[in-house]
């Protein structure tokens, strides 16, 4: 009697002290760029992670990287669902992306047709073709799917000030927990962006691309007033500009909690009460 009384008063104590208890969370594992391992809830999502294009100013995944995403090698063993944000070499390597799909049979990709029409060009695309989630430009509202147990909406938001690139935003659920990522989309564009309506999603964690959003009072105002997450992550930051993106952050107050993921591989978790 007295042993379970005892192991009920450590599991109390646990309880009590963790500070995560009863709170849900999201981790994320960078991988280069752009490129992220988001998982919650046992689901795993990749994206944009797949590339080997930095021209000569971002950061690319090694080939050790590349390889444990297709074979789905520790942390990517779970990863059945990719999603890529627009066709540039940066974000997105047709043979690394047609290699993973043929190796992992019952994983599904989501992509504008700027990507899968590429892929679809591809000699063993046969193998391949029914993995492929084609969306669908002419719709410029919100695409909503659940895939693998996971909610997708997509939707066409514009490249920075040249709307003739494609490019698509991510807006993720998984059990309750919502994550959006925006592509190379930088707060150019205003108009079609507020149609959007994310500031109503109640945004847990944002991959906002580092070039807009929070640098001086007016992005930080169109952050706040237009997506409004919890937590931001930013990306797409060349390396040799870190150090000034992080001395820049540290300055700011009475913003939203910013993460900069400086080294391929490094993992963050971000915790939430639901």
């Amino acid at each position: 009697m007295k042993n379970i009384l005892f192991i009920m008063f450590i599991g109390l104590v646990n309880m009590i002290l963790s500070p995560c208890y009863g709170q849900k969370k999201i981790d994320v594992t960078y991988v280069a760029n752009s490129g992220f391992l988001i998982e919650s809830s046992g689901k795993q999502i990749i994206i944009d992670a797949l590339f080997n294009q930095g021209w000569g100013n971002y950061l690319v995944p090694a080939d050790s990287i590349v390889s444990s995403i297709i074979t789905q090698k520790d942390p990517f063993n779970n990863s059945n669902l990719m999603l890529i944000t627009h066709d540039h070499g940066d974000h997105f390597n047709p043979s690394m992306v047609a290699a993973y799909l043929i190796h992992n049979t019952e994983n599904i990709l989501i992509a504008p047709p700027g990507v899968t029409d590429i892929l679809l060009k591809y000699p063993d695309y046969k193998k391949f073709k029914n993995q492929i989630v084609q969306l669908d430009e002419n719709n410029d509202l919100k695409i909503d799917t659940t895939i693998q147990g996971v909610r997708v909406r997509s939707f066409f938001i514009q490249h920075d000030s040249r709307p003739e690139i494609e490019n698509v935003g991510y807006l993720i659920e998984i059990n309750g927990l919502k994550i959006f990522h925006s592509g190379d989309y930088n707060g150019s564009e205003i108009v079609e962006f507020k149609k959007l309506q994310l500031q109503n999603e109640d945004i847990d964690l944002a991959f906002l691309n580092f070039y807009g959003f929070w640098n001086n009072k007016a992005e930080r105002e169109f952050t706040e007033q237009h997506i409004n997450p919890k937590n931001i992550a930013l990306m797409h930051i060349p390396p040799a500009e870190i150090k000034t993106v992080k001395d820049s952050i540290s300055l700011i107050n009475d913003f939203i909690d910013i993460s900069v993921f400086e080294n391929s591989m490094k993992r963050k978790s971000f915790f939430y009460d639901k």
